[in-house]
């Protein structure tokens, strides 16, 4: 266990579609976290570097929308 908290931002078809989008959301890589599910990735962004900020979504690699 890591000792941060992440919250689930959504499923996406790849690693590196999840990567992109935290990349165009200026969030800083070591406060992302993937997950390998079946059909893609989840991906989990750290609570603290996601206080105040909105997040951009093109829909580009998602496979869910915002929970």
């Amino acid at each position: 266990m890591s000792g941060w908290d992440f919250d689930d931002v959504g499923k996406f078809g790849s690693a590196k579609a999840a990567e992109d989008f935290a990349k165009r959301n200026n969030v800083d890589p070591r406060d992302i976290r993937t997950r390998d599910k079946g059909d893609g990735v989840e991906l989990e962004i750290r609570r603290s570097s996601l206080d105040g900020r909105g997040l951009k979504d093109s829909g580009e690699g998602r496979r869910d929308g915002w929970s």
